[in-house]
């Protein structure tokens, strides 16, 4: 191998480098697309969120459970309230919207939460 060859290599690897970082971040992000919400509830005893309904691309009903942060704060607690409307928007009528959660790793201190979104179909 000669030195241009290494050299080239070298900067090859390197410029990789940053995308296998970011996207080894990103993929512990899960997104689960619900056709149909059949049901949204918070659990504050043991902090979680359980949401059920039809995942995009599945035919049976499935409940996605979220933790929830035991230290939350008024930001972390705005979001989950927000992905609660969202979710009764969804629920109120079925087949219309596709209700988005983002689900990150969960630790004492994390929020696992990382937002929803609603699309009309």
């Amino acid at each position: 191998m000669t030195l241009k060859t290494f050299a080239s290599a070298t900067a090859l690897l390197l410029s990789l480098s940053p995308l296998t970082i970011a996207s080894a971040q990103s993929s512990s992000i899960e997104t689960f697309v619900f056709e149909t919400v059949d049901s949204y509830e918070l659990l504050s005893g043991v902090y979680q969120l359980n949401v059920t309904g039809i995942i995009q691309g599945e035919a049976a009903p499935r409940t996605i459970a979220i933790p929830s942060a035991t230290n939350t704060s008024t930001p972390y607690d705005a979001r989950v309230r927000s992905c609660e409307r969202l979710a009764l928007i969804a629920m109120s009528k079925p087949g219309q919207y596709f209700f988005e959660v983002r689900r990150g790793p969960s630790s004492v201190y994390s929020q696992p939460l990382q937002g929803c979104k609603l699309t009309r179909r």
